[in-house]
């Protein structure tokens, strides 16, 4: 019994050994969301190592990994969810995330008849139901014009002086298209802090328009190699005009250059 527990012992402190022989390097990180969403206070976590950190106020932080830690993004108002670190990380020091919002808000549900008992199933009873199959058309002329959506907060309020002056009026679906444009295409100069601004911008304006499923089919990179590749593309100058709507054949043929590029870069055929 003795010499079973000490050979035990023995294998779980080889374990803890092996774990902490590994050689990790130090990377800077980025968390980015959508427009409006806070990244501070995001608890980046490795869980390989059981070290972790959280954002400052730009949504920047500094972990040490190795290949193939799995690090786990957790906040209040995000999805969690792991990321796998691949050799491109390892080689280029930086990792970059992109935050999707945990849940949309719900409107006010009203409960009727107000005389509900509290039994669930004579309720249930009472309520008058129909079956019906709703055969919905997502197609992009359907959704923009076939169908009425209600209104949210971050819907456009037409006539509003105030927003028309302050060019917060274009916002729809939390996307701020008269923002995003004067960022893109300003009529003076624009700062370092604007070039980097504008940057992410691009990066995010390319998420919002392509799925990862859309850039991993369309043009032939892994799906674990997307985001990689949007940062690629950013690296070599994607340029802010093609984001226009009229420039969309010119955009994806930019995209299509670069996939090539990319996919000879790490040795994919």
């Amino acid at each position: 019994m003795k010499l079973t527990l000490l050979v035990f012992f023995f294998f779980i402190t080889t374990l803890l050994a092996i774990g902490q022989d590994i050689d990790r390097v130090q990377i800077d990180g980025k968390i980015t969301a959508p427009l409006g969403d806070d990244t501070e206070g995001v608890t980046v976590y490795n869980v390989s190592s059981q070290q972790g950190t959280v954002t400052d106020k730009e949504g920047k932080f500094t972990l040490s990994v190795a290949e193939n830690d799995r690090i786990y993004i957790t906040a209040l108002q995000f999805q969690s969810f792991t990321v796998i670190v691949d050799s491109g990380v390892i080689e280029y020091k930086r990792m970059n995330i992109y935050l999707n919002p945990a849940v949309n808000q719900l409107e006010e549900v009203i409960v009727r008849p107000y005389d509900l008992t509290g039994n669930i199933i004579a309720d249930l009873k009472r309520i008058k139901t129909a079956n019906t199959t709703v055969n919905w058309d997502l197609s992009y002329e359907a959704l923009e014009f076939g169908y009425e959506f209600s209104a949210d907060e971050n819907t456009k309020v037409d006539g509003n002086a105030a927003q028309d002056a302050l060019g917060t009026g274009g916002i729809k679906n939390g996307f701020n298209f008269v923002g995003i444009f004067n960022l893109l295409f300003p009529k003076k100069k624009k700062t370092n802090h604007e070039v980097s601004v504008t940057k992410e911008v691009i990066t995010n304006a390319l998420r919002q328009r392509y799925s990862n499923q859309f850039i991993a089919e369309k043009f032939g990179i892994p799906t674990e190699k997307v985001n990689e590749f949007i940062y690629f593309t950013e690296d070599n100058g994607l340029p802010a005009d093609l984001l226009k709507a009229e420039n969309e054949l010119e955009l994806l043929n930019f995209l299509h250059q670069q996939s090539n590029d990319y996919k000879t870069q790490i040795g994919i055929n």
